[in-house]
């Protein structure tokens, strides 16, 4: 097991608290914290095999400031909880205001901390709470949300890690765990350089069909694809990201009854449409109680999805993300 030094948890120094950053270490994991969005960032598992792996995409322009971008692009990758997920009337923020603004440091030691924020007056959300604890004894990193309403409702909620997307043929593949019907995003949702075609079923094997007319496997040939948003219904709470060359497996693990679909972000490169600096890769593993990323699309017959949270009662759930190292089988 490599010695990891144990850096102070204190935040890094500046001027604007948008920009505080907290750093937190153990032998098993060293990650940072931004206090915009609360996300998670620079994560790397130390294996007990001596390795050290990096799960998460990160955007090379992060100390470069972007104009007319969200803040949550300006740091994209990583991973943080979206309150609410997506579009919705609730909200004018993608993703919701917690994505955009500063969180504030409630608590913290060298391996954990605990974030808060504090919503507008007059949203339906309150306040969010985020606690982000390294595992004593293993490579884990054990999350937990806590939301607060002013008003008793419904809304969509999700997580957003974003993982690294090797190039390299037969470098990664998706386990995606049990689940129900998976399909590529309707029309209107569908990115403009998606290679696949709008609202398509795809088969129990992965395989999707193009709009060339070819077909690719979801789960195997992801690198093949463009930017897409394919959505898992009834998943089972489990996704393993298989990084074969590197000899890793990561693995995220949520409540089910929390989340009960999982929506995957395809970026190969993603952001062209709203960003200056489109060349980000990476495949986000997005936990979700929703309808893609827009509610209002949900279709008939289809139960309306949301969490249901109540006024004076705080809703939480907790996630997990590991590494495992695995056998490489290409070396």
């Amino acid at each position: 097991m490599p010695q990891v030094p144990l850096s102070p948890a204190t935040p890094t120094p500046k001027a604007n608290p948008s920009q505080h950053r907290w750093h937190l270490a153990n032998q098993f994991c060293d990650l940072d914290v931004f206090a915009t969005g609360a996300a998670m960032h620079h994560v790397r598992f130390h294996l007990p095999n001596g390795k050290t792996v990096s799960p998460l995409a990160e955007a090379s322009w992060h100390e470069t400031p972007l104009d007319n971008v969200a803040p949550h692009i300006q740091n994209i990758g990583g991973e943080w909880p979206c309150v609410p997920f997506g579009t919705t009337g609730h909200d004018r923020h993608h993703h919701g205001y917690g994505s955009d603004r500063a969180w504030q440091l409630i608590d913290i030691d060298t391996s954990s901390l605990r974030l808060g924020i504090d919503y507008p007056t007059g949203h339906v959300v309150k306040r969010l709470e985020r606690t982000i604890r390294l595992a004593p004894d293993r490579p884990e990193i054990e999350c937990g949300l806590y939301i607060y309403v002013n008003e008793d409702c419904a809304l969509p909620i999700g997580l957003h890690p974003i993982f690294r997307l090797p190039q390299e043929e037969g470098a990664f593949d998706i386990a995606p765990g049990a689940h129900g019907q998976v399909m590529t995003a309707p029309q209107d949702i569908a990115p403009r350089d998606s290679l696949l075609g709008a609202h398509e079923v795809i088969s129990d094997s992965g395989q999707a069909r193009r709009k060339d007319g070819q077909s690719s496997n979801i789960w195997r040939q992801t690198a093949q694809l463009g930017e897409e948003i394919i959505a898992i219904f009834d998943s089972h709470g489990k996704m393993s990201l298989n990084y074969a060359q590197e000899g890793f497996r990561a693995n995220l693990c949520w409540d089910a009854r929390d989340f009960p679909h999982c929506l995957i972000w395809i970026a190969n490169p993603g952001l062209r449409a709203i960003s200056p600096a489109p060349h980000f890769q990476g495949i986000g593993i997005e936990p979700v109680n929703s309808y893609f990323d827009r509610n209002d699309m949900t279709p008939a017959g289809m139960a309306k999805a949301g969490v249901a949270l109540v006024a004076g009662q705080a809703w939480s759930c907790h996630y997990r993300l590991s590494c495992e190292a695995v056998e490489n089988t290409n070396s």
